[in-house]
């Protein structure tokens, strides 16, 4: 199957470029040539009941519209259609029968209120007056049977499959977009938002009287740059990446993202209790470099989060420490507490907000980190008194 809508793609893309409709395209083609192959038969057999004005003038209308249609069907699929009806009733050939049929399905694929339509005028032949005659019981047969349902219902089922694909992509063209500008925020934003503090915290202190230590606090400066532009990089290359080929990866991936498929649960819990340390132990270290000092309390992971709930998680603690960093007062106590139980993730953060807030940042990350954790049924609520900032956050943790 996916060979031939190739073919018909490339046998389309000939015909011309931007072509939305291939199929359609490519029927159109064909159905010009079995009519004008029907009509030169039966030219050549019956001549006297063949040939006149008003039938070559259809079958031209038809001709003109088929070749229309294979570039706007919406439009010129009506004079098909008509010219169709016409014509069969005038001359009793099955391709114009075949084509309004075909079109009818078409137009209601395009649009419902158009397949509504076009299948009213293709009853109306029914009651059209005709001699009686075997073609015209044939004739009639065949639309008793087709025209009551067929085009219309294809053309409905076409159509309702091709919105369910279109709101498909656009969902997951949203998605990317969402998960993109959740990467930039909880990497590029953060590093350079804690680059620019680690330069303010220079800025207040004295210079260091010894050459090591000065030189350490320029590569604690180059660290964080170079941790900017290397997410830089990650994001325009996932950017760039074709999405069927190479999927965006979430953001804010763990710091290990090996599987271990003959790991025990219990190693897979360690492992993970580990990376999240480590995180937490990073992420302390930068605060203390720009004079923070709080508690940083983690829970014993009793079995292993899934890959999914891992990201989350970790994107959330990242986010939370560099909220620390850009709005709280280094000068007060800040804590951050996780814990697990079998149900639930729990995860608190308060801190105190300074008097001289420099606003880096949108404020836009914890929203996102609410509205995810909202959406898989747990809880995100924010406290604030007077300078007192407090988070209490609820995860469901399902195997």
């Amino acid at each position: 199957m996916r060979q031939i809508r190739s073919a018909v793609g490339r046998l389309a893309g000939r015909l011309g470029p931007g072509n939305d409709h291939p199929v359609i395209s490519t029927t159109c083609l064909l159905l010009a040539a079995a009519l004008i192959a029907e009509y030169t038969a039966r030219t050549a057999t019956d001549a006297s009941s063949t040939v006149s004005v008003q039938h070559l003038a259809l079958v031209l209308v038809m001709l003109i519209g088929l070749i229309g249609g294979m570039f706007r069907p919406q439009w010129f699929l009506w004079m098909v259609l008509v010219g169709g009806e016409i014509l069969l009733v005038m001359t009793l050939m099955i391709t114009p029968l075949a084509i309004s049929i075909i079109c009818t399905g078409f137009l209601a694929y395009l649009n419902i209120r158009s397949g509504v339509i076009a299948t009213g005028m293709l009853l109306v032949l029914l009651v059209a007056p005709a001699p009686p005659s075997s073609s015209r019981l044939l004739v009639s047969t065949l639309m008793h049977i087709a025209l009551y349902c067929f085009p219309l219902v294809t053309g409905l089922l076409l159509h309702m499959m091709r919105q369910r694909d279109n709101d498909s992509y656009l969902l997951r063209r949203q998605q990317e977009h969402e998960d993109t500008a959740r990467n930039l925020h909880d990497t590029i934003s953060n590093d350079l938002a804690y680059l620019i503090l680690r330069i303010d915290h220079a800025e207040t202190e004295d210079m260091p009287a010894d050459e090591h230590t000065y030189r350490r606090q320029l590569q604690d400066l180059r660290d964080a740059a170079d941790r900017a532009m290397t997410h830089t990089h990650e994001v325009i290359d996932s950017l760039e990446e074709h999405p069927e080929q190479h999927p965006q990866s979430e953001p804010s991936e763990p710091r290990s993202t090996a599987t271990f498929p003959l790991a025990t649960t219990a190693d897979h819990a360690t492992v993970q209790q580990a990376e999240l340390q480590s995180l937490i132990d990073d992420e302390e270290t930068k605060l203390e470099s720009l004079g923070f000092t709080g508690d940083n309390l983690l829970g014993e992971l009793r079995r292993p989060l899934s890959p999914g709930m891992m990201r989350l998680l970790t994107g959330l603690l990242t986010e939370l420490y560099a909220n620390i960093a850009k709005h709280a007062d280094p000068a007060e106590w800040y804590a951050v507490s996780i814990s697990f139980d079998t149900e639930e993730l729990h995860i608190s953060v308060s801190d105190t907000i300074t008097e001289h807030d420099g606003k880096l940042g949108l404020g836009s990350g914890l929203d996102r980190y609410r509205a995810i954790i909202e959406k898989a049924g747990g809880s995100f609520t924010i406290h604030t008194e007077q300078r007192h900032w407090q988070l209490d956050a609820t995860i469901p943790n399902k195997p």
